[in-house]
């Protein structure tokens, strides 16, 4: 890479690359057995397909790299956000911990799960 290009839109243009890689091939195999077959595919024979094509050995590598670049971006992309966010956010104090998350948080979510019953005819109601 020369000190001209930039890191994230090389990085784009990888996971770019290999998402049209995926789909063309993809479209290939659609299109290759919808021809042996005469006919179009219905949605099982799709799925079935798409399960095949998606388990080809070739694409775990090319897939756990584009994880792995989308991961590393997003994180960067998550700390900037965070550093923005910085001035706003501060600790919580032992208090508002104890209020929201600790015995009381507990006690709450104990009484959710004694009444989830409840709840639950409650959300279907509507």
């Amino acid at each position: 890479m020369s000190k001209r290009d930039s890191v994230r839109d090389t990085m784009y243009s990888e996971v770019l690359d290999l998402i049209a890689s995926y789909e063309c091939g993809l479209a290939a195999m659609i299109k290759d057995q919808s021809t042996q077959l005469g006919r179009k595919l219905n949605n099982w024979e799709l799925s079935d397909l798409f399960s095949a094509f998606e388990s080809l050995p070739l694409w775990k590598p090319l897939i756990l790299r584009v994880r792995t670049k989308m991961a590393s971006r997003d994180m960067a992309l998550r700390d900037a956000f965070h550093m923005q966010l910085e001035e706003y956010i501060k600790p919580l104090e032992a208090e508002e911990y104890e209020k929201f998350l600790g015995v009381a948080g507990d006690e709450l979510e104990l009484l959710m799960h004694e009444n989830q019953d409840v709840l639950k005819r409650l959300k279907e109601r509507n």
